[in-house]
């Protein structure tokens, strides 16, 4: 193992961590990042090679200090709070294959995350996480896109304050910064008539080249439906938008989510485990990259 990788490694956790720890993390580590700028940093500088290193250094500082290079070996005990409480969705893929996320934080029950304990910082980990688990192991290609569909149905104004507007702006400050040149299509749909108020408060957490990506639909279900069969096969959208596939939460990649952090919570990877666990897959699986 390279210099690098050891000093990756060791940066697995902040607290102290075992032996057994210290050699699980040394031999599932992702590869190091690469010294040479990455083409999608490259783009997120619009071709300025100083702008994009200036930016990919400062991920590669953000994934040391959040330790996201082992978040996904590492237990993550509000999965199931934050799971049934974030209403956000794997669902399939577009037309040119691209992973589609569906959103509905409108819904999303911070009364209830708070009563478990689990405030707006620890939320924005968790959507940090699922979105490292989109990006490492549903989709693992380095320049593939994705598809996004924004739901704010049920948005009233009064819902656009604190705590939603602190999450909309730290979720949207690190997708940005950290996973630049990943977005596609980006539709924002049932937007209330009163939208354009509080777009002028959201714009400015998203970067113009992203902004350009966003389709803005008011609540008319057969244009939200012709929107999205432009960019998604009908057979791959949810019922719930008119499209013929399984509900959403229901898809494979939901399935491969719940499954994935079920079993990390689980077990304890680090530690001396039995065959069947060693063996299996989502044991022995490792991140494509460390950026």
């Amino acid at each position: 193992m390279s210099s690098e990788e050891e000093d990756t490694a060791k940066g697995a956790a902040e607290e102290d961590i075992t032996e057994e720890e210290d050699e699980y993390y040394k031999k599932y580590a992702p590869p190091p990042a690469p010294t040479e700028l990455p083409e999608r940093f490259l783009g997120a500088g619009k071709g300025d090679p100083v702008e994009g290193q200036r930016r990919y250094e400062e991920t590669l500082k953000w994934r040391q200090e959040y330790d996201m290079n082992f978040v996904l070996r590492k237990p993550c005990p509000n999965f199931e709070i934050c799971k049934k409480s974030f209403t956000g969705y794997f669902h399939l893929r577009g037309k040119e294959n691209e992973p589609v996320w569906y959103e509905h934080s409108t819904k999303v029950k911070l009364k209830e995350l708070r009563k478990e304990g689990v405030d707006c910082d620890e939320l924005v980990k968790y959507y940090a996480m699922i979105t490292e688990f989109g990006w490492q192991y549903l989709e693992p290609d380095d320049s593939a896109k994705s598809i996004t569909v924004l739901d704010l149905d049920g948005l009233g104004m009064m819902d656009f304050v604190g705590d939603v507007v602190d999450f909309t702006r730290k979720a949207s400050n690190f997708t940005g910064q950290h996973y630049p040149e990943r977005s596609k299509y980006i539709l924002v749909i049932n937007v209330p008539s009163w939208f354009q108020i509080i777009w002028k408060v959201v714009s400015t957490f998203v970067d113009e080249v992203t902004q350009k990506k966003i389709k803005i639909l008011k609540k008319n279900k057969q244009e939200i439906l012709d929107a999205m069969k432009e960019i998604i096969p009908i057979e791959n959208i949810p019922p719930e938008y008119g499209g013929t596939s399984m509900p959403l939460g229901e898809s494979p990649e939901e399935k491969k989510l719940v499954e994935f952090f079920t079993f990390n919570n689980n077990n304890n990877m680090a530690e001396e485990s039995s065959d069947d666990i060693n063996n299996n897959p989502l044991y022995t699986w490792k991140p494509s990259r460390a950026y």
